[in-house]
């Protein structure tokens, strides 16, 4: 389909009248393709042709790789002189694996043009991303592991497609691998799996990965925390301040405040990290009512310290629990700051173009990172050895906008921004530190001082609301001639590795006058988290202007999902409404835990950033990139392509002048877009500089001080989670006893059905906590995530129990019940421990089992308890407000109508005494083999303590092979050492892409040694295609290490580009090396025999020579391979190694009989 002049919904305005006068443009073309074509979906191929002399035929097709036939794309006869022609086709599946380079061939045949051109593309099965989600982040022994798998494709939608999941114990689950699932069909996306641990599991981490993705949890002998425990400290310490505020705080999971004991460590630590020396002092004190500790601490209680050194105060704080004992920490720290003024560059652009003004933003920041209001900001712009000054005021936010005009401005030009003076009606300031920021911009390249120029966008864009792009742009005379012209701006925009939208807009244009340009642009699902958007123009004088930029857009989501509970308080054991609402036909994963196990170890929470960092990547890989890299060097990490505010960078997306003018700004790798055209779009580039920046107060080398667009975090207020004031409910039949305590309350997936809402009833557990939901919802149009909901199970007077994850039976152990009261009247009450066979108890001296507990207090009992039995005894503990005349305090005391008696029956785990002894037998079964095992019990075994398991493991190579990624090395050193470390990372990308464990950032890292190590050896490299361990400075190439680099080089293809001209000139001087009878003779000095294998005779380097040919895909019959098999199969050997190695060779030429021969000698 033809480009539009403005798509739906796209509105622009010039600032021009328009031309009278129609340009005689040279006759051009543009085409325009993804670098990668994404299998399946859509690909679009662009098309652009201008002022034709004549009919053309524009054909357009894929061909090379596996393919036996071109598949063709476009293929058009073109009468008339113009054509804006975008074509939308299904891309490609790659005949094997999951890529394959193919090459793209343009082909324009007619008088006014004769074009034919390649270059690499390539097709990529994309796989669907994948999360992985636990109910709980930590697990005891016996219990369930409930995962789900959710796989999405780029879009969000769910997909189908088939997963294998496996589960194993350690960080590597391909070691040992306890459970795995093959073949699975999600529904609607999701699978739901669980797994039973074993009573007797191996502690410590578990890994689940799915298709190359990896969960972790653990397995502990843990105790859920009741309470939590949280530092609260000023949002910033002043280094002037003689003291500071602490507060430590203590909350019970359903809100209440925690009456105990608190002891803090407080601890000033200055220096650098290298070198840093701490001084410290102590505070102890007990909580209020409220549950809170509050102190001040002065400064002065620190030893001296340095009071230039940069400062930061750490924070350990213990609380005791009154009564159980039951202890929680918690930490914290805060960096002790100077008085300081912060300027910085928001969104600095690090080009500028001369004749179009340059546009930035500067932001002063106060010690607290706060903005500063109506201060004045000095711009200093030095430029030609001259500087000038601006100066601007902050408005509320502390930020100042400036537009510089730019269009005398030469060479490199210098920005420093500060504050200037106190504010309006302030003091001036004393002992304040002002940090400057610095910039340093560079001119953008063109011969005509044409350009065009998007503005970036201010922070991130929200879904669902049109975007005002402003493009400005200025042509010179050089490019016009001096009549106004029509030029067409096209616009591209890409994301999720495809184009998703082309439009052109029409402009007047005279030369060296300014043209702005405002267009709304709608942002869609389709442009989130991040799309590019380009624009170009073919000038009449054959030069093409190009400029992109970046558009960050809030990760929303296609299914609009929400879920509430109909109360936010109930009582164990109630029975509630659990409201879900979804798009129609939405499948609903919902979950909800005990905050307990929240505190105790957070699961990383399903939420947007998750998500979208699940999707699939979508990058430009090295092995089709046509463009040498010919920017800056930009030695700043924070300048990263996918960074808010480094839209315009310093490196092969912009071409800056001293670069002459590389691939035109956005086609080049950052776009990862091939472009085919006959306009000037690069010069031969100069040589690469070294750009290093300003020297600004506490740094060394600063090139660009920029900062994101400002997040506004909630931060989370320790104050009491109230709970209003217990209504006393009407009088009802007796409480049943509590008993029922799970971690992992509400773990369902639930349809909504076509009216897109669900109502599900549910039971209120018996715990006396807060339960966090939440829950994510697939559709046919998406998936959609709710906001965490949560739900608070609290009575008003309840017993709770202190039990230990588990005692040693015929040990006794400290029982401890604390009996709690909410009401607003003191209660009497009396604390029962029910008998028991399993149980022995022994009350303490003096312990009494009844008293007063008044409103907002605990009171705790005590037993002597001893176990007699082993596994799991329930202890049933119950208390009881009684009536009585006898006062508490001044008051009688209160029976209430309902929830009088509270019954807690928990389990206790009871293990065995004694010292564990294991006996392990292993055994080694092929195939179908069995084998009986007898086991021996020891005489003097504790009663019922025995016990057998067996494990089973599929790979005996599981354990060896773990975190193999990490033996991934850069290649260095000379010819020999380089080519031992190049090799290794072949093997380990082909090992984890064949266990489907190549993820995309190891793959990336790898890429890269390969890629220098292939660069570096080039360095040893003989003028006749041999190498040896120092290259020329040795007489002669090596045969040993050449058919090495052959080999090593040969297999390399599959990861990095390898130039087919190494190749070919190795094979080719091994081949002269090749005597008449077909072994190779060895020539050269090779350092490092373990290349050898240990041996050095010719026989084995025949061998290892023959097996390089034969990898490359040389066949059997060529008369070198088969000249050497023959030598092979006549010189017979005995060593070990030598005869792998025939076997090996016999096995690639297809020389069954012969590779068994070889091997039926080894296993001799």
């Amino acid at each position: 389909s033809c480009a539009p002049r403005a798509p739906p919904g796209l509105r622009g305005a010039v600032s021009h009248p328009r031309a009278l006068l129609s340009p005689v443009l040279a006759r051009s073309f543009v085409v325009v393709s993804p670098a990668v074509l994404y299998h399946p979906g859509p690909a679009t191929l662009w098309v652009h042709l201008a002022d034709l002399q004549g009919p053309v035929q524009v054909h357009v097709q894929l061909q090379g790789g596996s393919r036996t036939a071109p598949t063709s794309l476009l293929r058009r006869d073109v009468l008339e002189p113009h054509l804006h022609l975008n074509v939308t086709f299904p891309a490609p599946a790659p005949a094997q694996g999951r890529e394959e380079i193919v090459e793209l061939h343009v082909s324009i045949q007619g008088d006014s043009l004769n074009v034919s051109e390649s270059k690499k593309v390539m097709l990529r099965a994309l796989q669907p991303g994948i999360l992985i989600q636990t109910d709980k982040a930590v697990y005891k022994p016996g219990q369930e592991v409930k995962f789900r798998v959710v796989s999405l494709n780029k879009d969000l939608t769910p997909s189908n497609q088939k997963v294998r999941a496996g589960l194993g114990r350690g960080e590597d689950p391909m070691g040992n691998r306890i459970a795995q699932w093959q073949d699975l069909t999600p529904r609607q996306g999701i699978v739901d799996l669980s797994l039973l641990l074993a009573s007797e599991p191996a502690l410590g981490t578990y890994t689940i990965s799915v298709e190359g993705k990896r969960h972790s949890f653990s397995v502990e002998e843990y105790v859920l925390p009741k309470f939590e425990v949280t530092i609260v400290l000023p949002d910033v310490l002043r280094a002037k301040d003689k003291q500071f505020p602490v507060k430590i705080c203590g909350r019970y999971t359903y809100g209440k405040p925690v009456q105990g004991k608190v002891q803090a460590g407080l601890c000033l630590r200055w220096g650098r990290w290298y070198h840093s020396r701490k001084s410290c002092t102590q505070v102890t004190g007990q909580t209020e009512k409220n549950g809170c500790f509050s102190t001040e601490v002065s400064q002065a209680a620190f030893n001296k310290t340095s009071p230039r050194a940069r400062k930061e105060l750490e924070v350990e704080a213990l609380l005791v629990e009154d009564g159980t004992g039951l202890e929680m920490k918690s930490t914290k720290s805060r960096q002790v700051l100077p008085e300081m003024i912060t300027a910085t560059f928001e969104n600095p652009d690090g080009v500028y173009k001369p004749g179009l003004p340059y546009t930035g933003t500067i932001r002063l920041k106060g010690t607290d990172g706060s903005g500063l209001p109506q201060r004045q900001v000095l711009l200093f712009i030095q430029n030609q050895g001259e500087e000038k000054t601006q100066s601007f005021l902050t408005d509320s936010s502390g930020r100042a906008s400036f537009q510089l005009d730019a269009s005398d401005w030469s060479g490199t030009v210098f920005l420093r921004a500060q504050a200037s003076g106190p504010a309006e009606g302030q003091e001036k300031d004393s002992g304040v530190t002002q940090d400057f920021a610095f910039l340093s911009v560079m001119p953008y390249a063109s011969q005509s001082r044409s350009f065009v120029h998007i503005r970036d966008p201010d922070g991130e864009l929200p879904c669902g609301r049109p975007h005002l792009l402003r493009v400005e742009s200025i042509f010179g005379k050089e490019a016009l001639g001096s009549e106004l012209k029509n030029l067409d701006l096209v616009f591209m925009i890409m994301a999720k590795g495809t184009i998703t939208s082309i439009f052109r807009k029409e402009v007047s244009a005279e030369p060296g006058k300014r043209i702005s340009l405002s267009l709304e642009l709608p942002i869609g699902l389709e442009l989130a988290p991040m799309a590019k958007i380009l624009v170009y123009v073919v000038l009449p004088n054959g030069e093409m202007v190009a400029d992109n930029t970046e558009l960050y857009v809030a990760k929303c989501f296609p299914n609009q999902v929400k879920m509430a509970f109909s109360e936010a308080r109930a009582l164990p054991g109630a029975e509630l409404k659990l409201q879900l609402g979804a798009a129609p036909g939405s499948l609903c994963a919902v979950r909800a835990v005990d905050r307990s196990v929240l505190l105790l170890k957070p699961e990383a929470e399903l939420n947007a950033e998750a998500v979208y960092k699940a999707l699939p990547e979508f990058g430009y890989p090295h092995s089709i990139q046509d463009e040498p890299t010919c920017g800056f060097y930009w030695r700043n990490s924070k300048m990263e392509t996918y960074s808010p505010g480094t839209a315009h960078r310093w490196d092969e997306d912009i071409p800056p002048a001293a670069c002459g003018s590389c691939p035109t700004s956005a086609f080049s790798q950052g776009m990862a877009l091939k472009l085919f055209t006959n306009a000037k779009t690069r010069e031969k580039c100069q040589p690469r500089v070294i750009m290093f920046g300003m020297s600004g107060p506490e740094e060394s080398m600063i090139q660009l001080r920029g900062e994101r667009p400002p997040k506004v975090l909630a931060e989370p207020n320790p104050a009491v989670l109230a709970i209003e004031d217990w209504e006393e409910p009407p009088a009802a039949s007796p409480q049943p006893p509590r008993m029922y305590f799970p971690e992992t309350w509400l773990w369902d997936l639930i349809p909504v059905g076509e009216g897109g809402s669900a109502e599900v009833t549910v039971t209120v557990p018996d715990a006396i906590t807060e339960w966090e939901a939440g829950m994510f919802c697939t559709a046919p149009q998406g998936l959609g995530l709710s906001p965490a909901v949560t739900l608070t199970a609290f009575q008003p007077f309840f017993v709770e129990l202190a039990l230990p994850y588990a005692v040693v039976r015929h040990e006794t152990f400290t029982l401890r019940a604390t009996v709690f009261n909410y009401l607003r009247q003191c209660l009497r009450v009396q604390v029962m421990l029910a008998e028991s066979e399993e149980l022995e108890v022994s009350p303490g001296a003096g312990d009494t089992y009844s008293g007063c507990v008044c409103a907002d207090e605990a009171k705790t009992f005590q037993w002597g308890v001893r176990a007699t039995s082993l596994g799991e005894v329930n202890i049933t503990v119950s208390t009881e407000a009684l009536s009585s005349t006898e006062p508490c305090g001044n008051e009688l005391p209160l029976v209430p109508a309902q929830g009088r008696v509270d019954t807690v029956i928990k389990p206790l785990l009871v293990q065995p005494g004694g010292i564990l002894v294991e006996k392990a037998h292993s055994s080694l079964l092929c195939q179908e083999g069995a084998e009986e095992v007898s086991l021996e019990i020891p005489a003097n075994i504790l009663e019922s303590s025995q016990r057998a398991h067996v494990t089973v493991m599929g790979d005996i190579l599981g354990n060896a092979l773990q975190n193999l990624d990490s033996l991934l090395a850069m290649p260095y050193g000379c010819g020999e050492q380089n080519m031992v470390r190049f090799a290794p990372n072949i093997y380990i990308q082909q090992y984890l892409e064949k266990t489907g464990q190549l993820l995309p950032d190891i793959r990336a890292k790898a890429q890269g040694f390969l890629q220098s190590g292939y660069q570096r050896e080039l360095l040893y490299k003989h003028d006749d295609g041999s190498y040896s361990a120092f290259g020329k400075e040795d007489r002669e190439g090596n045969t040993w290490l050449t058919a090495f680099v052959l080999k090593s080089f040969g297999q390399a293809r599959a990861y990095v580009a390898i130039e087919e001209r190494h190749i070919t000139d190795a094979l080719r001087w091994l081949r002269q090396q090749q005597r008449d009878g077909g072994c190779f003779r060895s020539v050269g000095k090779l350092f490092n025999n373990a290349l050898q294998g240990g041996v050095s005779d010719e026989l084995s380097l025949s061998a290892y020579v023959t097996a390089a040919m034969l990898e490359l895909g040389l066949p059997a019959e060529e008369p070198p391979v088969s000249s050497a098999l023959s030598c092979l199969q006549a010189s017979p050997t005995d060593n070990p190694y030598t005869q792998a190695l025939l076997a090996y060779v016999f096995g690639l030429a297809g020389l069954r009989e012969q590779q068994q021969a070889q091997l039926q000698r080894l296993a001799q």
